[in-house]
C-alpha cells in the first residue's frame, strides 16, 4: 500500500469517527499514519487496532442507546456493552439490558459486526431453515423467529441480531422486542 493509498484510508475513517471520542480516535490514527511512514510497521498496526477498539466502542455504546426504555411497571438495569470480546460470535460489538418486573425478567440483546452473524443470516434468510429453528413472526415490520423456549431473534440489515429472552410471559418479550428502535439500529 502506497502513502497516498493509507492517507485516504485513514482520512476516510477519521472522518467516520464520532465527536465523542473523535480526538483519541484521530489520534490514533494520525500516530498510525505517521508510523507508516517512517516504515514502523508494527506500531501502525498497534496504533489501527487501538483505533479499530475506539470505533467498536463507539458502535457497542451507540447500540445501547438503541436498547427499550423499561415499559410501564418494569425497571430496567444499567445497560451493559462489550466491543470485540463476543467470543460466541467471533468478536463484534454487544449491547444488553434486563428488566424486572416482581419475580419475572426479560434480557434484551443486540450483537453487531461478527464474522459469525453471517452463519444466522443465511438461517433468516431461507424460510425452511429458519422454520426449522421455531416459528416465524413479525415484530413490527422486521421478521424475527420465537424459538420452543420463547426466545425471540430478529436479524436487522444482515448486520445485527436483536435477542429477547427471559422467564416473563411471551406477550412481555415480544412488547420488549417491538419497543426496540429498529430504526435507529437500521441507521447505524
Amino acid at each position: 500500500m502506497n502513502t497516498r493509498l493509507a492517507s485516504v484510508f485513514l482520512t476516510a475513517a477519521m472522518m467516520a469517527a464520532a465527536p465523542v471520542v473523535a480526538d483519541d480516535i484521530k489520534d490514533a490514527l494520525q500516530e498510525a499514519l505517521q508510523a507508516y511512514e517512517q516504515g514502523d510497521m508494527a506500531l501502525a498496526k498497534e496504533n489501527l487496532g487501538y483505533a479499530t477498539q475506539l470505533l467498536n466502542q463507539r458502535g457497542a455504546d451507540h447500540l445501547a442507546q438503541v436498547l427499550p426504555p423499561p415499559l410501564s411497571g418494569w425497571e430496567g438495569d444499567e445497560a451493559e456493552t462489550s466491543a470485540g470480546t463476543t467470543a460466541f460470535f467471533g468478536g463484534g460489538v454487544q449491547a444488553s439490558r434486563t428488566y424486572r418486573k416482581n419475580d419475572q425478567q426479560v434480557q434484551v440483546e443486540i450483537i453487531g459486526d461478527s464474522p459469525l452473524m453471517s452463519q444466522m443470516m443465511m438461517v433468516m434468510a431461507n424460510p425452511a431453515l429458519a422454520g426449522s429453528m421455531g416459528k416465524m413472526i413479525k415484530v413490527g415490520k422486521q421478521r424475527g423467529i420465537l424459538d420452543s423456549n420463547g426466545k425471540i431473534l430478529v436479524i436487522i440489515n444482515n448486520r445485527f441480531m436483536v435477542s429477547v429472552d427471559g422467564d416473563a410471559e411471551a406477550t412481555d418479550k415480544l412488547a420488549y422486542a417491538e419497543a426496540i428502535d429498529f430504526n435507529a439500529l437500521q441507521a447505524l
